[in-house]
């Protein structure tokens, strides 16, 4: 029988609410908001989702722009009972019907310009959720406090659903995993455990998506009484400003944002002298990045590794090994130890199981899943004895890092040889002029399957490659022959304006198999040398 926790996700909240009732909580429009005035709006935002038909329990989708009004939505559906399901803002209408239908939602929440292309899709998706908006602009948080009526958390059983987690869908449909409160509460102390203490005097600069690694961070330090400043879009200089006009303390970052950020930071070092954390995770960065990234945040740079089905952080890379990793590195570039530092996933945190079966990573502890929404026979599948099967090859080395050689999904065999894609890409993003990479295997009449990258130039660099394609391909094979075996060279390589990414931000290889899956559409490069 379920039990309610004596310590749950809604008795933090409201542990929260009391103790920094009066202190600033989050920016919304030009004012700030307090912690008692976020939890009468959230309580204002149940009662709007209880008129609309919803009940404790019940799914509610959140399709919004990363915004002030996204988070007070997860304190009303965290604290009043309701199960969140958020999803990336970038998902199409027909993604989201999808879902929504999955989850067998009672709400959808959206931006009001959303609503008729929602509906549209709905009607053709064995969906019945209600649309739910909330259209006033910066006027909403003062429209909902007028409207607001005291209102109790409601606390749940510790192995009840708290949210569904939609993976990324690179693969296939995407699968709702399910997130109990027992297991947020377990994510929630192992990433302030990470970080250095948290308190009312932080300030959270927030300008990752809500649906992703940053909003859980956000969502775990606001729990502790920092306060929360959202920028939406992302634009480097804005999330800058940010930083600078509010002091911001803790910058969650997914890599790609890391990446537009540090290439803005030139010339404006003293913005970012108030930073003490900036947890980035979700897919790997180019050292050359974390390097100059090191130089701006010599103290603060920590990636988290995780899944949706065992949240983050598995494993941690903590600030000294960046710092000391980028330090040896910026004196001699050519370092293997460091390169080799900086591109693990760190140590794993006290407390998750972790061993190798077949390359494969598994793991077990109190922050892996429950099971996938509905879908027993997958469950059964990736579960055994609390063993999660992580799908991500990899293996711990002596001093006990984790290093991860891409998904078992991505491994390219080609010739009977088995090729991890990440193995090659960090060899191919040390180029100069290398802005992106992403390596997969194409259909290959001989081989079964060939090595391909897909490179984004650096415009304007003074270390460009060459842009001719025979030559691009040429400089790109000596890079790889000079560093792993003849076999793991690229057989063709595609220049793009942008690496096709999915709304999670990560590298969506079934769209770069769709483009260059066949031969007549592939880049003509020189025959590849002998194997």
């Amino acid at each position: 029988m379920s039990r309610t926790s004596a310590t749950g996700v809604a008795q933090l909240l409201g542990d929260c609410y009391e103790a920094h009732s009066d202190d600033p909580a989050l920016r919304w429009g030009e004012r700030w908001f307090s912690f008692a005035e976020v939890a009468a709006i959230a309580a204002g935002i149940a009662a709007r989702l209880r008129d609309a038909g919803a009940a404790p329990g019940d799914r509610v989708v959140v399709h919004l722009d990363t915004g002030p009004l996204a988070r007070a939505v997860d304190h009303a559906l965290l604290g009043h009972g309701f199960v969140r399901v958020a999803l990336s803002s970038r998902l199409h209408p027909h993604e989201v019907a999808a879902i929504a239908a999955d989850a067998e939602a009672a709400i959808v929440i959206c931006e009001a310009a959303r609503a008729d292309e929602l509906r549209a899709a709905f009607a053709s998706a064995p969906c019945r959720a209600r649309i739910v908006t909330f259209d006033d602009g910066d006027a909403i948080p003062s429209r909902l406090l007028e409207a607001a009526t005291p209102a109790p958390l409601l606390p749940r059983a510790s192995d009840d659903p708290l949210m569904l987690m939609y993976s990324s869908g690179t693969t296939g449909a995407p699968k709702g995993v399910v997130v109990t409160d027992a297991t947020w509460l377990a994510q929630l102390g192992r990433a302030v455990a990470q970080l250095p203490p948290i308190t009312r005097d932080d300030v959270v600069v927030l300008a990752a998506p809500m649906a992703h690694f940053g909003g859980s961070i956000g969502l775990d330090c606001m729990l502790r009484g920092a306060r929360t400043v959202v920028v939406d879009p992302f634009e480097p200089h804005r999330v800058l400003d940010a930083i600078e006009a509010h002091r911001g303390t803790v910058v969650p970052l997914v890599p790609t944002l890391l990446g537009r950020l540090v290439d803005a930071l030139p010339g404006r070092d003293e913005a970012v002298a108030s930073v003490r954390a900036v947890p980035y995770g979700g897919s790997p960065v180019p050292t050359d990045v974390l390097v100059r990234a090191a130089r701006y945040f010599p103290r603060s740079l920590v990636q988290f590794y995780g899944l949706a089905e065992a949240l983050a952080p598995l494993t941690v890379l903590s600030p000294d090994d960046h710092r000391r990793a980028a330090r040896r590195l910026a004196g001699s570039p050519d370092d293997a130890a460091a390169r080799a530092r900086l591109q693990s996933a760190g140590r794993w945190t006290p407390g998750i199981e972790h061993r190798i079966v077949d390359d494969e990573l598994q793991v077990r502890g109190d922050t892996v899943m429950r099971g996938y929404w509905r879908r027993d026979a997958l469950t059964a599948s990736a579960l055994e004895d609390g063993w999660f099967r992580t799908g991500d090859l990899g293996e711990t080395d002596a001093e006990g890092y984790l290093h991860l050689r891409g998904r078992r999904s991505e491994l390219i065999i080609s010739g009977g040889f088995n090729i991890h894609p990440r193995e090659v890409e960090q060899v191919i993003e040390q180029l100069p002029g290398i802005a992106e990479v992403a390596v997969l295997g194409l259909p290959d009449e001989r081989w079964g399957e060939a090595v391909h990258a897909v490179v984004v130039l650096e415009p304007g660099s003074a270390g460009d490659p060459p842009r001719h394609p025979d030559d691009l391909a040429r400089a790109v094979r000596e890079a790889c022959l000079a560093r792993i075996a003849s076999y793991k060279k690229p057989v063709g390589i595609h220049v793009l304006p942008a690496i096709p990414r999915n709304s999670f931000g990560k590298v969506d290889r079934a769209a770069i198999r769709a483009r260059f899956g066949s031969a007549e559409d592939r880049t003509p490069v020189p025959p590849p040398e002998r194997r």
